[in-house]
């Protein structure tokens, strides 16, 4: 088994769950999980530091809650 971490969304349908995907070199949507917890925070903090430009922008009308998110430590 191996540990990695992955970022999870609290919906109001599903509670906390990974929302966050890429599509591998055959066009497959793929759940992401990443090596270290860091890396995780890395990634999230790009998230919300986008959004928050794409507010600014006018291109989105407000930015997700930082609180709607957490890491977690997952066995794959």
């Amino acid at each position: 088994m191996q540990v990695k971490y992955e970022v999870q969304e609290f919906t109001l349908c599903d509670g906390w769950v990974n929302n966050w995907s890429f599509n591998d070199d055959d066009g497959e949507s793929r759940p992401s999980y990443f090596q270290t917890q860091k890396d995780a925070e890395i990634a999230l903090k790009w998230f919300l530091d986008d959004c928050e430009e794409e507010v600014e922008a006018g291109n989105m009308v407000d930015c997700p809650d930082k609180e709607d998110f957490r890491i977690v430590e997952v066995q794959l």
